[in-house]
């Protein structure tokens, strides 16, 4: 038996389009000459295959109902069939349901367009933190709802292909920190990302980063939504200023030596 037409729409219609891990939107923009791309996929909670991750006593019209059924990115659906002693049905029905009130509580709000705006209860960063280990990024990472990026233009293929390594990698663990609980995963989620740092920096360029505090509204009276979003940069050495806390530049004499904690970029 297989997922009828009326249960996928249930399935989206339940998830907002958007992944229950993640809440990423699952399908991309379009371009001008194809159609947008959907990574969508209707992952079991409980297996169909005996075999299977979570697999378990349910009859086929149960296994294929809608009540069986998360939405996920192609990403996390891969992970939860990985990782079946995490993930665990329990959970999962967890994941689904939060996520389904979570979707539920945008669609209670009075009807605006979705916007990011500026929270007013922090001052706005303005000047770049130097980041020269993992650890550092890593705190950064862990409580970002978006991320953007900036990378120069015109640099060499290899230059280009290890910053952009670099840029996925940081994308990924903000798509999965929230699930990385363990002090050895987080260890190692430092550990990987001060790999990058140092090739990056072995290759002169410099990474600077802040936390941006934004708020997700739809203009209605109902609370905003706390939506932190990180910013990346990485610019060659020769082309960054270093300055103090409070954007005074150091004399190129002393910027080796300037703390690092006291440095931005």
């Amino acid at each position: 038996m297989a997922v009828s037409e009326k249960t996928r729409k249930i399935i989206w219609c339940e998830a907002g389009g958007r992944c229950a891990i993640c809440r990423v939107q699952v399908v991309t923009p379009g371009t001008d000459c194809d159609d947008p791309s959907v990574f969508g996929e209707e992952a079991h909670i409980v297996a169909r295959s005996k075999g299977g991750p979570r697999a378990g006593l349910l009859d086929d019209a149960s296994i294929d109902s809608h009540t069986n059924l998360v939405l996920l990115c192609s990403k996390h659906h891969k992970q939860i069939d990985d990782q079946p002693g995490y993930f665990t049905v329990d959970r999962l029905r967890e994941i689904k349901a939060q996520h389904a009130a979570w979707t539920r509580s945008l669609g209670e709000a009075t009807p605006g367009r979705l916007r990011l705006v500026p929270d007013p209860a922090y001052p706005q960063p303005r000047i770049l933190k130097l980041i020269t280990r993992g650890n550092p990024l890593w705190n950064m990472i862990k409580p970002s709802m978006t991320f953007e990026y900036a990378l120069p233009d015109h640099l060499p293929e290899q230059d280009e292909d290890l910053i952009l390594e670099f840029l996925d990698l940081v994308q990924d663990y903000c798509d999965i920190a929230s699930d990385l609980h363990s002090v050895r995963e987080n260890r190692e989620a430092e550990k990987e990302l001060q790999r990058y740092l140092s090739k990056l920096a072995e290759h002169n360029f410099l990474v600077g980063a802040f936390v941006r505090h934004m708020l997700l509204t739809n203009d209605s009276a109902q609370e905003a939504t706390p939506w932190p979003m990180l910013r990346v940069e990485v610019q060659p050495a020769s082309h960054a200023t270093i300055t103090d806390e409070s954007g005074r530049p150091y004399p190129k004499q002393q910027t080796a030596g300037a703390p690092a904690e006291e440095q931005n970029a």
